[in-house]
């Protein structure tokens, strides 16, 4: 349990990380980060350090061997790594902490999508298996309510949430205390609970149909997101571009993402696609993969 002095109410998750990067990394810092990962946290730390080291990915999230030595930050999406969908099992994170513990660096949590977990029972944040105060969880009510409303959270030590605190007064002062208001009675009276549990019936069962639909006409270039989320992450064929594959896809009101962003190498492979499904009728889903398959063969 956290007490008050050691959670920040924030402009959503982005403003979270904006604050941290601005108080944990300087030009020396040596910072690593998931890859590929979130695009956004990995510019925040490339504007206060050169020493962005680009950490792999494997089945169950951030691989924790000795690319984390002599790291002063890690960041991480255990919950729902992104872009690739894969959850972070408690062995690994047990392992993430040990790690950090022995290399004495901090973790950055973006639980990401951790409310949308809709087929087993969630797996413990890195953050309450801490028992060195070696990370600091980032949070944010976006996915479940609606992203305009732009309340997002930080949990840390006193001493950095002060900080943090006074930076933000800077910044923006605070959140609007009318929304923040507005949110904590929404949570206190059991409203969030109850919209999740409906949120979960509704995304587990287009999540179901996109699944089915990727493995019939696109089989073997998707993987299964182990516990939910909203998206698929797709690998195309090797010589696919996405970006060509966006507009294409877009000209038939078919939307990817396209995944080059997301990787930080100097070489990104061209043939990663986001799909997300949270916006989208059920009915539509099956006929729209066909649809995209079928762009992607037109397109060699």
């Amino acid at each position: 349990m956290a007490s008050d002095d050691e959670i920040l109410i924030t402009l959503g998750a982005q403003n979270a990380l904006f604050l941290l990067a601005s108080l944990l990394v300087d030009r020396s810092s040596k910072v690593g980060m998931e890859e590929p990962g979130y695009t956004d946290a990995r510019n925040m730390f490339r504007l206060r350090t050169d020493n962005v080291k680009l950490l792999p990915v494997d089945e169950q999230g951030l691989v924790v061997n000795a690319a984390l030595d002599d790291l002063d930050l890690v960041f991480t999406t255990p919950s729902h790594q992104f872009p690739t969908t894969v959850t972070m099992p408690l062995e690994r994170r047990l392992a993430l902490l040990k790690k950090a513990q022995e290399q004495n660096f901090l973790i950055i949590e973006d639980d990401y999508e951790f409310e949308t977990n809709y087929v087993n029972e969630p797996c413990p944040a890195l953050k309450s298996l801490d028992d060195d105060g070696r990370v600091i969880y980032v949070g944010s009510l976006s996915k479940t309510l609606f992203p305009g409303l732009r309340l997002g959270f930080m949990v840390g030590p006193k001493e950095l949430i002060a900080e943090a605190r006074a930076l933000r007064r800077l910044m923006v002062r605070h959140a609007p205390n009318n929304n923040q208001r507005a949110a904590a009675l929404f949570l206190s009276l059991g409203h969030h609970d109850t919209l999740i549990r409906r949120l979960h019936k509704s995304y587990r069962a287009r999540w179901e149909i996109m699944g089915k639909a990727l493995a019939d006409h696109l089989p073997n270039a998707s993987r299964n997101p182990s516990f939910g989320g909203t998206a698929y992450w797709v690998k195309g064929p090797p010589r696919l571009d996405s970006e060509v594959l966006y507009k294409a896809a877009l000209a038939k009101s078919i939307f990817i993402e396209p995944g080059r962003i997301t990787f930080g190498g100097a070489k990104p492979p061209l043939n990663f696609f986001r799909l997300a499904f949270s916006s989208i009728d059920e009915k539509k889903i099956e006929p729209g993969i066909k649809l995209l398959a079928d762009t992607i063969r037109s397109l060699g």
